[in-house]
């Protein structure tokens, strides 16, 4: 009987060839450690591990905080990652078993040049490779290039934008919650809707308004609640408007 295996307990690097797993039933996965400093190997604030809800993706907790998210895998990246290439260039693999255990692998191509991603003790997670000349550590991408990139910034239903200033903004059809922690730059408490969406109304006997819709965003990450579907674009619509939640 294996009592203890070191890639089912890493520290805080993903080496090629590893498997870190994560069961949607049992919550049980293979989990990431930062260290607490440059200097000191002993375990500190962060961890990173894959997750799943619906759709996985992976996660950087701050101690039992989440602190970053990658955004959903589409099939051959975490989309939420700008910088990562397919699995041709980078070698990241991501599949289920059928039964509640999804795997991630890291299984490059050329792995001569030893590409690793490392959890660093300021909750980064950085992915390097060799130069040619073998003495130069190359990063390839890391995560939180801004503050956008920190988990929730925004609060629900707020959209934060690294080009502008303030960086939080409520979607189109909400407000602030509250408006004076709001203009202290404290945005947290999020936004909430400005009118009613008028899905279920009907059925409840509710005066019926201008009818439910969808806008389109780029360069934002899905929720971490999103579901696959299979169906075309018009389908989707209509499937999500029979859905009032």
């Amino acid at each position: 009987m294996i009592v203890w295996e070191s890639f089912q307990h890493p520290c805080e690097t993903f080496l090629s060839n590893m498997k870190v797993s994560a069961n949607r039933r049992t919550g049980d996965k293979v989990q990431f450690t930062s260290w607490k400093s440059l200097s000191d190997p002993s375990v500190g604030s962060f961890s990173s591990s894959l997750n799943v809800v619906n759709v996985p993706e992976v996660f950087v907790w701050n101690e039992t905080r989440p602190y970053w998210r990658s955004g959903p895998w589409n099939g051959k990246i975490f989309i939420g990652i700008p910088k990562m290439k397919p699995v041709y260039l980078n070698g990241f693999r991501l599949g289920g078993d059928g039964e509640g255990t999804y795997t991630i692998t890291l299984t490059p191509v050329n792995d001569s040049r030893h590409p690793m991603l490392v959890l660093n003790s300021q909750g980064k997670l950085v992915f390097t490779v060799w130069g040619n000349k073998k003495d130069e550590q190359i990063i390839r991408w890391t995560i939180q290039q801004s503050e956008c990139d920190v988990y929730g910034l925004c609060g629900e239903f707020g959209i934060c934008n690294s080009q502008r200033s303030p960086l939080c903004s409520c979607l189109r059809g909400f407000e602030p919650m509250d408006k004076e922690e709001w203009n202290r730059q404290n945005w947290t408490s999020g936004c909430v809707r400005t009118t009613p969406v008028q899905c279920g109304r009907m059925r409840n006997g509710g005066e019926s308004g201008k009818e439910d819709g969808f806008l389109k965003f780029k360069m934002v990450k899905l929720p971490d609640f999103a579901e696959w579907s299979i169906a075309e674009e018009d389908q989707c619509r209509t499937q999500c408007l029979k859905n009032c939640s």
